[in-house]
Parts: structure tokens; sequence; C-alpha cells
């Protein structure tokens, strides 16, 4: 029963996911001086600011709550990058750890969550919030992702 209440809450915590992985893509650096390992931790660090502050809107959280959700998207942000640059995995390896690192950021964010935030988040995608994780779908062309999301749970 559990699982079923908290899988509102893992789509749409990897609908963020899903939505700001985009904004991480970035044209090719012209400048080939500053060391290639201090531009992604800068870009990563804005990128779980700007995912902390929406779900801040969104859910109204407290400033102890973003302080403990910051280290939480930081993580996975870093995490998601390092995944990307590795060429030893395959697609499908790749998009299951991707959802390994999500859900796990999931469960820890949902832990800092009062009920009625993770009623917010259920709400919202009942109500069609979060279209924009299906033009972000990992789904097959002509399927929702949501659908595809509740198949794999």
């Amino acid at each position: 029963m559990l699982k079923f209440k908290m899988l509102p809450v893992a789509v749409l915590l990897a609908g963020f996911g899903a939505f700001a992985q985009d904004s991480t893509q970035t044209p090719p650096a012209t400048n080939a001086d500053p060391p290639a390992t201090t531009a992604p931790k800068h870009m990563h660090g804005d990128q779980a600011e700007h995912r902390l502050k929406r779900l801040s809107k969104k859910l109204d959280l407290t400033d102890d709550q973003k302080e403990k959700m910051r280290p939480i998207l930081e993580d996975e942000s870093s995490q998601m990058k390092a995944l990307e640059g590795d060429s030893s995995l395959t697609s499908q390896q790749k998009h299951k750890k991707t959802r390994e690192i999500r859900m796990a950021s999931k469960s820890q964010m949902s832990a800092i969550l009062t009920p009625e935030q993770k009623q917010k988040i259920q709400q919202g995608r009942t109500h069609g919030e979060g279209h924009h994780r299906m033009n972000h779908a990992h789904a097959a062309p002509g399927t929702t992702n949501s659908s595809s999301t509740e198949q794999q749970q």
C-alpha cells in the first residue's frame, strides 16, 4: 500500500530530474583554458539550485527542508553528469542507473516532506501538472511516460 502512495511522489520527482537534465545541455566550450572538472561542478550546482527553487515554490518548503534537500539534489546532479560521461556503459545500463539515482534521491527527499506536501505532489499529478514530463519522456513513441513509469514500478 505504501508503494502505491509513494508512486505519485516518485513520478513527480523523476519528472523534475528529467526536466532539469535538459538544462545541462550547453554548446561546446570554445575556450579550452579552464579545467574541465570545474565547469561541470559549477553547472550542476546551478542545476540543483534551480530545481530546489522550483520545489520550494511548488511545495512551500521551509528553510530547514531546503537545506536538507540541497545536498541531495547536488549529489544527484553530479552522479547524473558522471553517468552521462561514462562511455563504458550501454544506453540501457545508463537508463537503468539513471532510474536508480532518481529513485534514491526521491526516497531521500520524500522523507523530508510533510504529508501535506506529499499530497500537493499527488494532486499536481492528478490534475496534469508535470505535463512537461511527456516532452522529455524515455517512453516509446506513442506512449505516455506516466504509463511507462507505472509499468516499470
